[in-house]
């Protein structure tokens, strides 16, 4: 299991590693997140933008000590490779 650990990734960039890690596993794949922060933004963003793509599982929510585990069940359909920037990020692609 790859384990990305978000705590050093400026605010507004934290979702960029997050997509691209996601997009290259292989379904049934694991990818866990650390942060210092709780994640439900992320996880929102990815719900809107990879819906039926992954698993959610909250590993452990103390302070300071956020990890989650995410599951690819099946292929994204958006566009983590594509030339706008948004890194993925984008609701219905671009």
């Amino acid at each position: 299991m790859t384990v990305l650990d978000l705590r050093s990734a400026p605010l507004r960039e934290r979702h960029r590693p997050v997509f691209a890690a996601l997009d290259g596993l292989t379904v049934g794949e694991h990818l866990e997140l650390c942060d210092d922060r709780e994640l439900q933004s992320l996880h929102h963003l990815l719900q809107a933008a990879r819906s039926g793509v992954f698993e959610w599982d909250r590993l452990e929510a103390a302070p300071g000590e956020w990890r989650v585990a995410l599951r690819k069940t099946s292929e994204a359909l958006g566009c983590a490779a594509c030339a706008c920037a948004c890194g993925g990020a984008r609701a219905g692609g671009c």
